[in-house]
């Protein structure tokens, strides 16, 4: 009978103590499973807006390349439109000046930026290079063409 009494309160005990842990982990999942939602809705959010981001600065870097294009006509531009050259990357146009005088010929590095743009590291590195007067003159000299010789036979 003692044996009885003492096997009943230890199922009384565990059963408890399993219905305890049952309980435990059960709110432990359903909060753990709220956490992921969370998460996967901020997720989803967080993606939203990189893509608004995303598509802001597209079009603003999209916009910028094309309106660099028609800066030489516009009044501010530091020298006439005919005497520069596009080049695009990584400095907009490179224009020359007064190239029949020996003198004063000029050559002029323009970078183009709107809005809230800056300089990229590659441009503020040559920005220093070219008032710092690391300039240099490279003259590449190429064979022409030689034409064949037709053999008579």
């Amino acid at each position: 009978m003692l044996i009885t009494i003492i096997l009943t309160l230890i199922s009384v005990v565990l059963g408890l103590l399993l219905a305890y842990t049952v309980r435990y982990y059960t709110a432990k999942l359903i909060s753990l499973e709220a956490h992921i939602t969370k998460l996967e809705t901020d997720h989803k959010e967080e993606k939203k807006k990189i893509k608004k981001d995303s598509t802001f600065r597209s079009s603003a870097v999209n916009w910028g390349k094309s309106i660099e294009n028609f800066a030489p006509f516009i009044d501010t531009f530091p020298i006439p439109a005919e005497d520069v050259n596009f080049l695009g990357m990584p400095i907009d146009f490179i224009g020359f000046t007064e190239t029949e005088s020996k003198t004063k010929c000029q050559v002029h590095f323009i970078e183009i930026k709107s809005g809230s743009s800056f300089l990229s590291q590659k441009q503020k590195n040559i920005k220093k290079a070219i008032e710092e007067g690391r300039v240099q003159w490279h003259e590449v000299r190429m064979e022409s063409n030689p034409t064949k010789k037709v053999v008579d036979q």
